[in-house]
């Protein structure tokens, strides 16, 4: 189906204002047999919709589809424009001469379609019964007008969607926001069975739900109708000033979900947000700032707008001002600050700063390494399904640190975090089967689980996999295979597995010479 509302021929298409619930309609679309796009018919558009004059997507007319000897096609058609709202232009010459609404729908239908180069084509009369809409119209008429008078009015919004987000910043002069536009840590990657040491991950950036959720990539648009109401909805609710749903429409462009990738729009509908003071909007924008998204990178006026969250105590924006106190971006690292900011969080109950003042205890930085601590982190945060706390609890029992060295309880810690689908502690969980730690020796389930962890990259189940084809455990003896997963570790870094690989090499020179 296709999102449509009916506007005035007199508005201007940049005065538009965003359009309610009230006023759109749907109609059916068609999946068109030469072009195999999807379509929506003229005559339904003329069915539902009075004295037609054009379609316009924005300010874009959208114009019939034609055939590859230019001339459009008949039956006419228009092609679909997923997660829109078309706007059905209408001339209500009728309206303005004084006829009222139920002499309109008592008159019949005398629609005038853009013209093309088929002058021969005659219009046909649609249907008596036309659905009529009803929209919102400024008390000076150059409001949205539909096929039917409203006696409501409203006034016109500016539409965040419509402009680039330089123009929009423009518009937001009142906002105290930094002059010019450009992370944070993450679960750590173990790539051995070692106890865990300081890396320098990107940052996951924030979402709605989870600040740990990863930012998507540019993905195609998503077309099911449920996709392209659930946008509408939100544009709507965000346009009529709820602050939640600008945040939401925010993250949806800059995802890429429901609707096209666009940072720039996505930052508008932030000050949007921003305008009514929401952290969480603050929030976003730091997050562009700090990742660089559609926007130069600049940690200091990342951490500016960290700052406005945090001031209103919000708890993500709390962390990721540790975060850039914890690796020195832009400000001079400090542990004691990345610390006292992870605190502020952590009492709020925020997962990833619980687990980070945890690795702070463990390794001893900026505070006296304390395991004892440490656990008490993880388990603040394990409680709360946070995989990578789970497995640091797994390892602290795996090799007795601050706790007695239990095994099984190692495995339950680490198949909570592997259920998850974190892959190191997958690997662990295959090392303990080959090992025989806590569990029977079992070299086909160790294979199971350096398979699972593999599958995601994981370095060392990788060369573990490639040991057991080496020594013919749990699975034949096959030193190409063995080669080709020693030659995969080998090419993420792996040293034992390049001096695996090189020895295998020369033991399969040795057996050709023979």
């Amino acid at each position: 189906m296709q999102a449509m509302r009916s506007v005035d021929i007199n508005l201007a298409p940049n005065a538009v204002p965003l359009a309610t619930p009230d006023e759109i309609y749907h109609v059916d679309t068609q999946l068109d047999p030469k072009t195999l796009k999807e379509v929506v018919l003229w005559d339904d558009i003329l069915q539902a919709f009075r004295n037609v004059v054009q379609v316009r997507n924005k300010t874009r007319v959208v114009p019939f589809l034609k055939g590859k000897n230019l001339r459009i096609l008949k039956p006419r058609r228009i092609a679909a424009v997923p997660n829109a709202v078309l706007d059905v232009v209408v001339d209500n010459l009728l309206v303005e001469k004084g006829v009222t609404s139920l002499q309109v729908q008592q008159l019949p239908l005398q629609p005038t379609p853009p013209q093309d180069d088929d002058s021969t084509m005659k219009v046909k009369t649609a249907s008596q019964n036309i659905i009529p809409t009803s929209t919102a119209t400024s008390s000076s008429s150059s409001a949205s007008t539909p096929a039917v008078l409203s006696n409501t009015t409203s006034t016109v919004r500016r539409n965040p969607v419509y402009g680039l987000v330089e123009v929009a910043m423009e518009n937001y002069t009142h906002i105290d926001r930094p002059l010019a536009f450009t992370s944070a840590r993450g679960p750590h990657e173990v790539l051995d069975d070692q106890p865990p040491t300081i890396k320098d991950p990107v940052v996951p950036p924030h979402s709605v739900n989870s600040c740990n959720s990863q930012l998507q990539g540019p993905q195609s648009v998503t077309t099911n109708v449920s996709m392209e109401k659930d946008v509408v909805q939100m544009s709507i609710s965000a346009s009529h000033g709820d602050k939640d749903a600008q945040v939401a429409l925010g993250d949806m462009y800059r995802d890429g979900k429901g609707v096209a990738q666009d940072y720039q729009t996505a930052t508008d509908w932030y000050f949007k947000a921003v305008e009514q003071g929401d952290a969480a909007g603050q929030l976003r924008v730091g997050d562009l700032y700090d990742q660089g998204l559609g926007v130069p990178q600049n940690h200091l006026i990342a951490m500016d707008w960290y700052l406005k969250a945090a001031e209103q105590g919000y708890a993500v924006a709390q962390y990721s001002i540790g975060v850039l106190y914890n690796h020195g971006r832009g400000v001079l690292k400090d542990d004691a600050q990345a610390m006292g900011w992870f605190l502020k969080a952590a009492d709020q109950g925020h997962a990833e700063s619980q687990y980070d003042i945890g690795e702070f205890y463990y390794f001893g930085q900026g505070v006296q390494r304390d395991y004892a601590q440490a656990m008490q982190w993880y388990l603040k945060a394990a409680e709360q399904g946070h995989a990578a706390s789970q497995h640091s609890i797994g390892f602290l029992y795996k090799y007795g640190h601050g706790v007695p060295q239990d095994y099984k309880q190692a495995m339950d810690w680490l198949l909570k975090a592997a259920q998850q689908g974190l892959a190191r502690s997958q690997c662990s969980i295959g090392l303990l089967y080959n090992s025989g730690q806590g569990v029977p020796q079992d070299y086909a389930l160790a294979m199971e689980w350096f398979l699972k962890a593999a599958s995601q990259g994981q370095v060392l189940s990788l060369y573990s996999i490639g040991c057991l084809y080496c020594d013919g455990q749990g699975v034949p003896q096959d030193d190409t295979k063995a080669m080709e997963w020693f030659s995969k570790a080998a090419d993420r870094g792996h040293k034992n597995a390049k001096i695996s690989l090189e020895a295998l090499k020369k033991k399969s020179v040795a057996v050709t010479k023979k």
